[in-house]
């Protein structure tokens, strides 16, 4: 490797420039053209240059060192495929992998790698080259610069961690520009610890695959909705990350009409839920996405039993509205499995006028004594509008209660995760299983006289429709949405 190393001192910024043949321009460009938007072809193209220039110059030196000959990892007919979900190209050389991450910025300000390269135990490298490309130049004069390395550890333990983009970044300041320093840790081991992936069944990676393989989402490694590392797990898969591909060209029939629907009358049964964990893959407790009502800090046993009893008093008829349904929320985050508690909710389900105090009831009911014939069920699920949202969370709130003649009446909302107000023009609709809107079932959040959002939340008037009836709710942002299928 020392001989490797010596030949990138021959410039004066001890970096290495390479020329880019034009005929690799033109390859690269063709099979740019296999992404599905202009931003990936982009991504692929710097990436082909990048690892079709680099290649022949290292394996040349390489030779004079016994070494392996280097080779693309897992393959070029694969690249495309993975350049569709991230950028970056690995290296093989031996058992030691090099990570480029290619950029056409002339002055790189920092190093900035995708959690994929890093967290993936699959994927993550050895060592991780910043490159830029130059384009500017005529067809014979384009180039590739390597700016300097930095070590899987390094990048672990001292790089920043942007959760929002899922990425590590150095700063340039922090790299090793001259790269004989490679030649040093060759041998050891330069891999921080990271944690094993989940295995995903094939019916967990389709349900992922129909929400990710939608071709209006900009980037659906950055979905919110999806841990990174059920992402992980499936883009590791090949299989999986081509058919993701296919989809996202629009050459594979996306989830949006293939995924199953959600059996809203499975949330009411615990058991049922859990067991059909792939009908709701996404959805969670209310509680877990939005944080509880303040009323929730009481502590103790003895508290608790104390607390139950004013609580209760609050709910009798005489009390005034608001009392009664602040008591009803308390009574739900305090009083599990509590008789006392089940009784005075379950009477005020039957007593009360006001609709939303009697929703307030049914869920409370729902948390404390899971299973009750009477208990509502209120669950959530953030979802991905891609860059209409420019990094904003939003959550999609389905409640149900059981109502008479065996109907389940269906309250809808949205709700922003992060921030104070929806964005303005987010549109909620609740349509039929034709896709046909449904009269009186729409509404958009609005806007101010700055044109910022106004609404912290937009909700659908309660709807009780008939058992089995299947609809479709659908959040709309400019000429983006995500639309979930429903049975009742």
């Amino acid at each position: 490797m020392a001989k490797v190393i010596r030949a990138l001192q021959s410039n004066e910024s001890d970096t290495l420039e390479l020329a880019i043949a034009p005929a690799d321009q033109q390859q690269g460009w063709r099979i740019a053209q296999e992404l599905s938007n202009p931003s990936n072809r982009y991504i692929a193209y710097l990436n082909y240059l990048a690892y079709r220039t680099f290649i022949p110059w290292l394996a040349d030196w390489l030779v004079a060192e016994s070494l392996p000959e280097p080779t693309v990892w897992p393959g070029e007919q694969l690249l495309p495929s993975i350049w569709e979900v991230v950028g970056g190209t690995a290296i093989q050389v031996g058992d030691k992998r090099l990570v480029l991450i290619v950029s056409d910025e002339a002055e790189l300000e920092s190093l900035e790698v995708p959690q994929d390269w890093v967290d993936n135990p699959q994927w993550m490298g050895d060592y991780y080259l910043a490159v830029t490309v130059s384009l500017d130049g005529d067809e014979d004069d384009c180039w590739m610069q390597v700016c300097g390395f930095t070590t899987h550890r390094l990048l672990k333990h001292q790089g920043r961690y942007n959760a929002p983009n899922r990425s590590y970044t150095l700063n340039m300041d922090d790299l090793t520009v001259d790269l004989t320093v490679m030649q040093v840790t060759w041998g050891l081991e330069v891999r921080a610890t990271v944690a094993p992936l989940p295995i995903l069944s094939e019916a967990e990676a389709q349900q992922l695959l129909g929400v990710l393989g939608n071709p209006k989402l900009h980037s659906p490694r950055l979905n919110s909705a999806v841990s990174f590392q059920k992402w992980a797990a499936l883009v590791t898969d090949d299989n999986w990350r081509r058919q993701l591909w296919q989809m996202r060209l629009g050459k594979v029939e996306t989830l949006e009409l293939q995924k199953p629907q959600v059996n809203l009358r499975a949330w009411l049964d615990n058991m049922v839920a859990e067991g059909q964990q792939m009908l709701s893959e996404g959805w969670q407790r209310f509680e877990e996405v939005f944080s509880p009502p303040e009323a929730a800090t009481v502590r103790g046993n003895g508290e608790v039993m104390e607390a139950i009893g004013p609580m209760v008093r609050l709910l009798k008829s005489n009390q005034r509205q608001e009392f009664r349904y602040h008591a009803a929320g308390v009574l739900g985050e305090i009083g599990a499995g509590n008789p006392e508690a089940i009784t005075a909710l379950t009477w005020l389900l039957q007593a009360a006028e006001d609709e939303h105090t009697r929703w307030q009831a049914a869920l409370s009911l729902g948390k404390i004594d899971p299973g009750n014939p009477a208990a509502g069920v209120k669950k959530a699920k953030l979802i991905d509008l891609g860059m209409q949202l420019q990094g904003q969370a939003i959550a999609l709130v389905v409640a149900i209660m059981p109502q008479p003649e065996g109907r389940l009446g269906v309250f809808v909302q949205v709700q922003p995760k992060n921030q104070p107000k929806l964005p303005p023009n987010l549109k909620l609709s609740i349509l039929s299983e034709a896709d046909e809107p449904i009269p009186g079932l729409e509404v958009a959040s609005r806007s101010d006289d700055l044109g910022q959002g106004k609404d912290n939340l937009i909700q659908m008037n309660l709807f009780s429709p008939p058992p089995g009836t299947r609809f479709r709710v659908r959040v709309t942002l400019n000429d983006a949405n995500i639309t979930e299928d429903f049975v009742a």
